[in-house]
């Protein structure tokens, strides 16, 4: 009877391993799938006078080919590839507005000065000035487009900032379930179920891809713990703490992210602390490229704007008029904090154009007398202002008048830059007022000498030491630059990203071919069992035919 057991075993462990086999060339193409092993053993035996005698084969369990710390450097990979092509995605659509050869502000700023060169020779010719007057409503109509463009990228961030926080939410209550369910069957069988294993292992992927994690996994269990970057705990157990995407308090078309504990407190999330994944990117793209082309564009349609304004404002129009501004924009505003207790606001005025800094502001009131605020940059570092007697503050070429009864801690937020480019208009009523006379005299109509300082201003440094056309190719130099830099790291990543998973993929993955041998030689395996059962069998009847 023992050769049937042993048999018996046999064909058991053979058709338990061809199932296996079949599994894993049925998952060969399933995403996430993790080839499973059969771990088959001695069935024991036992010694006799004539030597040890064995029982067979078993079949000891069915393993899943897993390696934590592979699993663990795909995501820290994929982490930081995410982050990178986030910021690469929305950067590249304002590196392709400015890099626009045919239809950008330097081509409509150089038709400006070739129209006023034109006009320069016959100041008299209506049509010259109406060509002049008409470039000067298109390069207004250029700011406005371009302002308006990095604006919608400024909402399309905040959306995608809103999707990755839902996403993040999303992948941690998954991996919650998964937790509770692994738990279930792990108790109940005392296995852990291979299909839950690479479907928790398959969110942790797509999480590690939305922001930076750390996981802590139970290898007995298989419960996951998963971390954010800055420690924050998200996943324990079947415990979820989620995310929020809410308007800044200082600026509500800023999103931030806030981090809710177990007791439902709020907290804010510092941006720089979630600094890979989509969410890391979309950060740092908000917080640092879209910023900075801002600031640069709106530095150049102030200086611009002003320049031009002075010089036609020194000079005579058509009519023997004085020249008046070409260009109007709105003053800053300021944002006030959500949390302000009074109705008090700011009136700013830019009252020295030149000595403007491309940075934010921040006011506190701190009491009791009403000139008692406390003003800081972008960097916390405390400027000191100039009180005037009417009780306005200030400094670095601005002027802040408070309006109202402001209480004790109520803050306002501002960039003296903002909006420049955005509300750029043309403020003449059309050519005849193109002030490119230096007489009052209506008359001398071939006096040109205003126009030719309006023509000087392409070669005056106005920005730092850069002329306009100079500080517009900064501005698309730098943006470039990071876009370089940016596909440089990117691909650096993805070459990472695709090695690590090679890596990982050697280990989990299917070979078809690997399988099918496998396959053929289980078939062996079992078809040699079925030839030992057969054996057993011709023998037991025999000794039944014995008389």
């Amino acid at each position: 009877m023992n050769l049937f057991n042993i048999a018996s075993g046999g064909l058991d462990a053979a058709q338990a391993a061809l199932n296996v086999v079949g599994n894993n060339l049925s998952n060969a193409m399933t995403d996430g799938y993790s080839r499973q092993n059969i771990i088959l053993g001695e069935a024991g035996g036992h010694a006799t006078s004539y030597g040890f005698f064995g029982y067979g084969v078993q079949t000891n369990d069915v393993k899943r080919s897993y390696d934590g710390f592979l699993n663990n450097q795909v995501r820290g990979a994929n982490a930081q590839f995410a982050g990178l092509n986030g910021r690469y995605e929305q950067l590249s659509q304002i590196d392709d507005m400015f890099g626009d050869n045919t239809n950008n502000i330097s081509v409509t700023m150089g038709n400006i000065f070739g129209a006023m060169q034109k006009m320069s020779s016959d100041p008299a010719s209506a049509a010259m000035r109406q060509e002049v007057y008409s470039q000067f409503k298109a390069v207004a109509n250029q700011y406005q487009t371009n302002s308006d463009t990095l604006k919608g990228l400024e909402k399309s961030t905040n959306i995608k900032i809103s999707q990755a926080v839902d996403g993040i939410n999303g992948c941690a209550r998954q991996l919650a379930n998964l937790n509770k369910e692994i738990a279930k069957v792990q108790a109940s069988s005392g296995t852990l179920p291979s299909d839950l294993l690479d479907q928790r292992d398959q969110v942790l992927g797509q999480l590690s891809g939305l922001t930076g994690i750390k996981v802590n996994e139970n290898s007995t269990t298989g419960r996951v713990d998963v971390t954010l970057a800055n420690g924050y705990s998200l996943v324990n157990g079947d415990d979820v703490c989620e995310l929020k995407a809410q308007p800044a308090a200082g600026d509500p078309n800023k999103l931030v992210v806030a981090y809710t504990d177990n007791s439902g407190n709020d907290m804010l999330l510092d941006d720089d602390t979630m600094s890979s994944g989509t969410l890391g990117g979309l950060f740092k793209f908000r917080n640092s490229d879209l910023k900075d082309a801002e600031n640069q564009l709106n530095q150049l349609a102030l200086q611009m704007a002003n320049k031009f304004n002075q010089v036609n404002e020194g000079g005579y129009d058509q009519n023997g008029d004085a020249g008046t501004a070409i260009f109007s924009f709105d003053d800053p505003q300021a944002i006030a904090n959500i949390n302000n207790s009074s109705d008090a606001s700011l009136a700013i005025s830019r009252s020295d154009s030149s000595a403007i800094q491309a940075q934010d502001y921040t006011l506190t009131f701190t009491g009791p007398s009403a000139s008692d605020w406390t003003v800081k940059n972008d960097e916390g570092e405390t400027i000191t202002p100039t009180i005037g007697d009417d009780g306005s503050l200030s400094f670095d070429g601005i002027t802040v008048k408070p309006q109202g009864t402001p209480q004790i801690n109520d803050s306002f937020e501002f960039n003296p830059l903002a909006g420049a480019a955005a509300s750029l208009k043309v403020a003449i009523g059309g050519g005849d007022q193109i002030a490119a006379s230096s007489s009052a005299d209506a008359t001398d109509q071939s006096n040109n000498e205003n126009i030719k300082q309006m023509l000087d201003i392409q070669n005056q440094q106005l920005i730092g030491k850069s002329t306009l056309s100079e500080a517009y190719a900064s501005l698309v130099s730098s943006v470039g630059s990071s876009m370089t830099s940016l596909k440089t790291d990117c691909s650096t990543a993805n070459s990472v990203l695709e090695q690590w998973n090679q890596q990982q993929q050697s280990l989990a993955g299917v070979d078809i071919n690997e399988e099918y041998i496998n396959m053929q030689m289980y078939t062996q395996y079992y078809q040699a069992n079925s030839q030992v059962l057969q054996t057993a069998t011709t023998l037991f009847d025999t000794l039944l035919n014995i008389k």
